[in-house]
C-alpha cells in the first residue's frame, strides 16, 4: 500500500482514489475538466472539489499515458476527454483493487473510531461496519450470519411495532 486513497494494481501500477473516479466518469461519457469538477463537487455535497491545479494536470498526465485522448474541443474552447482503449484497461485494472479499496476505508474508519469514540457512530455508519463484516466472512459462516441478520431485522420491527403503538 502506498497511501491510503491509492491503490496498486497486480501489474503494480499506483493511482489515486481521485484518478480513478475520473475514469469511472469518462467510461459513462466525454467530459470536460470542469464537469468533472462540478460532478465531484454534487457527490461530496460540495464537501470538496478538487483544485483546478489537480484536475487539469492530471488530465494532461492521463492523456501523456494514452489512458484518455481530448475529443474535441466543445464550446469556448473546452477540451472535452474520453477514454481509450488503455484506458478501459486500465479501469478494470483498477476496479480489481476493489479489497484494497474497502481495506483502505476500513483503517481509515479505525483511525476515526480512535479519534472520536465508537459511542458517536451514527446507524449509517452501524449498518455499514455490519456489512463490512458480513463480507469478509467465510462461506461456511454465511449461513449462521444470515440468521443473525433476520433475528436482528425481527427485533428492529419490534422497535417500530412499540413506536406505532406509542403513537
Amino acid at each position: 500500500m502506498k497511501g491510503m486513497l491509492k491503490c496498486t494494481t497486480q501489474n503494480g501500477h499506483t493511482h489515486s482514489l481521485i484518478t480513478l473516479y475520473v475514469l469511472h466518469s469518462l467510461h459513462r461519457e466525454p467530459k470536460t475538466g470542469y464537469d468533472l469538477l462540478r460532478e465531484i463537487e454534487a457527490l461530496t455535497g460540495g464537501a470538496w472539489v478538487p483544485s483546478k491545479g489537480t484536475i487539469y494536470p492530471m488530465l494532461r498526465q492521463l492523456a501523456d499515458e494514452g489512458i484518455i485522448a481530448p475529443q474535441e474541443t466543445g464550446a469556448r474552447a473546452k477540451t472535452i476527454y474520453a477514454l481509450t482503449e488503455d484506458g478501459e484497461a486500465t479501469l478494470s485494472e483498477m476496479k480489481e483493487c476493489r479489497h484494497q479499496s474497502r481495506e483502505n476505508v476500513r483503517l481509515l474508519r479505525n483511525i476515526h473510531t480512535e479519534i472520536f469514540g465508537e459511542g458517536r457512530a451514527s446507524l449509517a455508519e452501524r449498518l455499514w461496519e455490519i456489512r463490512e463484516c458480513v463480507r469478509g466472512l467465510p462461506e461456511e459462516k454465511q449461513e449462521r450470519a444470515a440468521e443473525i441478520l433476520v433475528q436482528c431485522k425481527r427485533d428492529l420491527g419490534e422497535l417500530e411495532k412499540e413506536e406505532e403503538e406509542e403513537k
